[in-house]
């Protein structure tokens, strides 16, 4: 199925995709098996695939009106008149991402978050098998289903909308995991960009935060990193249990 949508549209830019292209690429994207991705060329094939759906939804948002992408970044930002009102919200959500993530032992989910006061950059890195497929395409649209299907586990929101709020801190954000790699950037936060990169073992999220690393580091410090803080108990409740930051 994969190599056959790659030799499909691999000559087709966004704009020619039509309604029956775009409702095909809808159906079979987000059911391409992970065993079918098997190397870095075949991880690129896929983000580039996914780039040219998500770019021909995006044009057709303007009927819904001239301003609609201006008001539905302003709704998922953090703020006021967004969706949530603090401004670290991003972290439970990205934590929450990686406690619904699977995991080789189901008891040992490791998680690095690392401050680059140099670069403006908030960097996690965790343990998971890797993202599949669907989770490329979840994490890229808005309101598509969780990002593991799990009966045993009981998973909270819809994966595109919880993390979109890195956004309200974030000028862009670098996903490495497995043979994929990609950016999305605020202007554009459901368009992936293929990012040449090798394959990686398990996850790596790249938060680029010009001017704010330190503020947020500081501020993360200070109201979550006690003993009895609201973080310290979102991670024993979510059982991660190796955590370094």
């Amino acid at each position: 199925m994969f190599q056959e949508l790659v030799q499909k549209y691999k000559d087709k830019s966004y704009d020619e995709l039509g309604k029956k292209h775009l409702d095909e690429l809808y159906e079979y994207l987000p059911k391409i098996k992970a065993e079918e991705i098997t190397s870095v060329e075949d991880g690129k094939n896929y983000i580039e695939l996914l780039k040219k759906f998500r770019e021909a939804v995006a044009e057709n948002d303007k009927f819904h009106g001239k301003n609609y992408s201006q008001l539905l970044k302003s709704v998922l930002s953090v703020g006021e008149d967004g969706l949530y009102s603090n401004n670290l919200r991003f972290i439970f959500e990205l934590i929450q991402n990686v406690d619904d993530c699977d995991y080789e032992k189901t008891d040992f989910c490791c998680l690095d978050m690392k401050f680059d006061f140099y670069r403006d950059q908030i960097i996690l890195t965790y343990n998971e098998k890797g993202f599949t497929p669907f989770n490329v395409f979840a994490i890229t649209g808005i309101a598509e289903a969780a990002k593991n299907i799990s009966s045993t586990k009981n998973e909270i929101g819809e994966k595109g909308i919880g993390f979109k709020s890195v956004f309200g801190v974030a000028k862009k954000v670098w996903i490495k995991s497995g043979f994929f790699s990609f950016e999305l950037s605020k202007n554009n936060f459901t368009v992936p960009i293929y990012h040449s990169a090798n394959h990686f073992k398990g996850t790596q999220m790249v938060l680029y935060v010009p001017n704010k690393a330190e503020e947020i580091y500081e501020e993360i410090k200070e109201q979550y990193c006690k003993q009895e803080a609201l973080l310290q108990q979102f991670f024993r409740k979510l059982g991660i249990s190796c955590f370094s930051f």
